[in-house]
């Protein structure tokens, strides 16, 4: 019987080791795992303050163009007047000045709320209308037989 006690004894204690390795091998491996979420969760947060970066890049690069569009407008439209300016009180030509006159005429003929939508239809027996390409009856047709209409 003292070997039997000596057995409990060896398999308890082997028990006991046996666990605390594997307990020591979860750790270990549940250990790399949380490292691994560490650095993915950082690498996330970098990406995510990169992703902001470059947003408000783009949003301050879109805010620059429409102010450089509007300033290149405005200059356009200060020179086209200083022209028109000097050139009515310097031109000696006739003809120009007529040409310019012209010029300010056609641009103020041009309304847009002149401009019609385009249609799908004609107004009278075009090549939209419904009486297109059909001929009335004539007598021979009445006499002939008409096929089945389904």
């Amino acid at each position: 019987m003292v070997n039997e006690g000596n057995i409990d004894w060896v398999v308890a204690i082997v028990a006991l080791l046996a666990g605390i390795a594997i307990g020591a091998l979860i750790r270990h491996f549940s250990g790399n795992r949380r490292a691994t979420s560490q650095k993915l969760k950082q690498r996330l947060a970098e990406t995510e303050l990169e992703l902001k970066e470059l947003r408000e890049n783009v949003n301050t690069h879109f805010a620059d163009i429409t102010t450089l569009a509007r300033n290149l407008t405005r200059q356009s439209e200060e020179l086209q007047n200083r022209l028109d300016t000097d050139a009515s009180t310097l031109a000696s030509d006739p003809a120009l000045k007529r040409r310019r006159q012209v010029d300010a005429v056609d641009e103020s003929e041009e309304d847009p709320s002149s401009l019609h939508a385009p249609r799908d239809y004609a107004d009278t027996n075009g090549t939209l209308g419904e009486g297109y390409g059909l001929h009335p009856k004539q007598d021979s047709d009445s006499t002939q037989p008409q096929p089945p209409r389904y």
